[in-house]
């Protein structure tokens, strides 16, 4: 048997690699295994701060995704108020913006 030196061992071990960014990586894990995920939860926060504004963001504590449920946390009672009539127009412009989206409902707390 022929004996390898240490070059032809690094060299013969050496596997490809081909990288991928970790978002796509769970995706095709869930797609696999029949499991169904919310992973564009940055999408729908990104979709809910281009579509209320730069100001709704300002007096916007929290917004996280939950259930398929947005949840949004504002600091003005006022703005609560005005944000809870519209919440339903909100959430078709946010369902046309990411078609995927499982979102169901707009929680303002």
């Amino acid at each position: 048997m022929k004996s390898r030196n240490y070059v032809d061992k690094i060299t013969y071990n050496v596997r490809e690699t081909k990288e991928k960014n970790i978002k796509d990586v769970l995706k095709d894990f869930f797609a696999y295994y029949h499991i169904d995920a919310n992973l564009n939860e940055d999408e729908i926060i990104a979709a809910w701060r281009e579509i209320t504004g730069e100001l709704i963001n300002k007096l916007t504590s929290k917004i996280y995704v939950q259930s398929n449920c947005l949840y949004v946390q504002v600091n003005s009672p006022a703005l609560k108020h005005e944000l809870m009539m519209v919440r339903t127009s909100v959430l078709e412009k946010i369902k046309a913006k990411l078609p995927t989206c499982d979102l169901r409902n707009i929680y303002i707390k």
